[in-house]
C-alpha cells in the first residue's frame, strides 16, 4: 500500500503542476521569485532534509518488504533527491538557474519544466493505477 499511495500522491502533485501553476489565475513567476530568493529561505533546509528523509524512508520499505516492481517508484521518487540536494548543498547555482529561467522569454521555461513534471507525474500515476 505505500507504494500506491506514494505513487499517487508523488504522481497527482507533479501532474497537476502545470494547472495548479500556470492555468490558475496568480502570478506564478512572482511566487517562484519570492520562494527562491537570493538568501537561502529558512525554510530550505527542514524542506529538503524531511524530502531526503522520505527517499531514505522509500529506499528502506523497498528493501525490507517484497513489492512487485517497488524498485520503479522507488528510483522515479529518488529523482526528488536531486532538487533537495541542490538546495541543501548549492543553493545559489539552483537560484541562478531558476532566476535565469524566468528572465527569458516570459518564463517560458517554468511552463516547458512544468509540464514535463505534469507528463512524468501521469506515467507515475498510470504506474499507481495498473501496476499497484
Amino acid at each position: 500500500m505505500y507504494f500506491k499511495v506514494l505513487a499517487l500522491v508523488f504522481g497527482l502533485a507533479a501532474m497537476l503542476k502545470p494547472l495548479y501553476m500556470h492555468v490558475l489565475p496568480w502570478d506564478e513567476q512572482a511566487f517562484l521569485a519570492k520562494t527562491y530568493t537570493q538568501r537561502r529561505p529558512p525554510w530550505v533546509v527542514p524542506v529538503a532534509l524531511l524530502g531526503l528523509a522520505l527517499v531514505a524512508l522509500t529506499w528502506y520499505v523497498h528493501f525490507t518488504t517484497d513489492v512487485p516492481y517497488s524498485l520503479v517508484i522507488t528510483i522515479l521518487f529518488s529523482l526528488t533527491a536531486i532538487k533537495g540536494l541542490a538546495l541543501l548543498l548549492d543553493y545559489e547555482r539552483f537560484q541562478r538557474w531558476v532566476a535565469g529561467m524566468l528572465a527569458k522569454d516570459r518564463g517560458r521555461q517554468v511552463v516547458l519544466v512544468d509540464v514535463a513534471a505534469g507528463v512524468f507525474g501521469l506515467g507515475v500515476v498510470l504506474l499507481a493505477v495498473f501496476v499497484y
